[in-house]
């Protein structure tokens, strides 16, 4: 009997070794997946907003579009403006070629790394940045709409600003090894700015043509 003692304890020993890293795995499993779709979520939404700004950029360039091929002021006999025209075939084609341009690049975002700080996956202030970090990738899809927004604000004296932005929503998809997390993004990109000298009546219309 006192030989077996030491292979029973060491058999006891295992267990509750087996017990201890099952716990720790299990502990890593709840806080991993919270932790690096968080961790996901926000560095996707900085992709996305960069991917915007950057297809935007690029098709301006592209099309050569400046803010008069996309609106214009109509003056009414008093010679006073009446309201602001927008070019709907320019518009339209600008809208877009940006929607697209944005889907496209935001499809290319494949395997992106990003490394997760193993202290943030332990949690509190005590262990914040501690490393090592476990990496993650991230591959994106997204479904994008967007519209014009035009707005009229006071620009000083005997002025009106006429701001014609585009609304831009993204729902983005984040395909990680262990889940899919869903994300919206919204932004607004000004395309141009018009600088109404003179009295602007308060109902002017905006239009299109």
């Amino acid at each position: 009997m006192l030989r077996k003692r030491p292979a029973k304890k060491r058999h006891r020993c295992l267990w509750i070794a087996a017990l201890c890293c099952a716990a720790i795995l299990l502990f890593f499993e709840l806080r991993l997946k919270p932790v690096t779709a968080s961790v996901a979520e926000v560095h996707a939404q900085s992709l996305t907003t960069t991917v915007i700004h950057e297809s935007v950029n690029q098709v301006l360039n592209e099309t050569g579009f400046s803010t008069e091929d996309l609106e214009h002021l109509v003056y009414g006999t008093d010679g006073m403006v009446s309201a602001i025209a927008a070019n709907t075939i320019n518009t339209n084609r600008l809208k877009n070629d940006i929607t697209l341009r944005i889907q496209e690049s935001i499809a290319g975002i494949r395997n992106h790394r990003v490394d997760v700080p193993i202290g943030m996956i332990l949690g509190g202030e005590l262990f914040s940045g501690l490393e090592p970090s476990i990496p993650i990738w991230l591959s994106l899809s997204g479904n994008v709409c967007s519209d014009f927004d035009s707005q009229l604000e006071q620009g000083g004296v005997n002025q009106t600003v006429h701001k014609l932005s585009l609304r831009i929503t993204a729902d983005i998809t984040i395909v990680m090894p262990m889940k899919s997390v869903m994300t919206t993004v919204q932004t607004s990109v000004l395309i141009g700015e018009t600088v109404i000298v003179g009295h602007v009546p308060s109902g002017l219309l905006l239009g299109r043509e």
